[in-house]
């Protein structure tokens, strides 16, 4: 988990802390105080289920770029092996010619 992610679950944290204070002791009654409850909680959803799904693309993101990299990788090694083959085989046939 990176800075910027422990930021917004420790500001998320901090932010629903403050709205829970503030319902306690604000001087409202039981209705108003329940349907702002549920004003809150619906906002919050929608916000978490924002954070998840933008969460979930730059998963994706990250996920592409490392089967890319990975790829080139052992597309590299595997040209460097078939080099190293072709050189080998070079050499043996060259010995093998002079000897004969």
């Amino acid at each position: 988990m990176n800075k910027n992610q422990k930021f917004l679950i420790g500001s998320i944290g901090a932010l629903i802390t403050g709205i829970a204070i503030g319902l306690l002791v604000a001087p409202k009654n039981g209705k108003d105080t329940r349907k702002l409850i549920k004003n809150k909680a619906t906002d919050l959803s929608g916000s978490a289920k924002d954070t998840y799904e933008k969460s979930l693309e730059e998963l994706s993101v990250l996920a592409d770029k490392l089967k890319d990299g990975f790829l080139k990788n052992v597309n590299t090694v595997k040209d460097k092996a078939t080099g190293v083959a072709d050189n080998a085989s070079d050499k043996v046939r060259s010995v093998v010619n002079n000897n004969v």
